[in-house]
C-alpha cells in the first residue's frame, strides 16, 4: 500500500521527528506520516505510526504498526 511504502522506506533518523507526506495518484488520497517510531520485538523491527488521510469523503486519522522483514 501506499502508505505501508511510505513507512517501511523513511529514514527516521533523517527525518527528525518530522511528518512524512504520502500520496495515491490513483484514488487522489494524500496525508501524511505522524508519530513514526521504530521497535525491536523478539528479532523483529517494528514501525508504529499514525497516519493522516484526505480524500473526497473527508479526513481520518488512523493508526498501525507495520514489521520489516528481514533479508532472505
Amino acid at each position: 500500500t501506499t502508505i505501508g511504502n511510505a513507512v517501511s522506506s523513511a529514514d527516521i533518523k533523517e527525518l527528525g521527528g518530522q511528518t512524512v507526506p504520502w500520496a495515491n495518484a490513483g484514488t487522489g488520497s494524500r496525508g501524511a506520516i505522524i508519530e513514526l517510531v521504530e521497535l525491536k520485538d523478539g528479532g523483529l523491527t517494528c514501525r508504529r505510526f499514525s497516519a493522516t488521510r484526505e480524500s473526497f469523503d473527508g479526513v481520518a486519522l488512523y493508526k498501525g504498526e507495520l514489521c520489516l522483514a528481514g533479508a532472505g
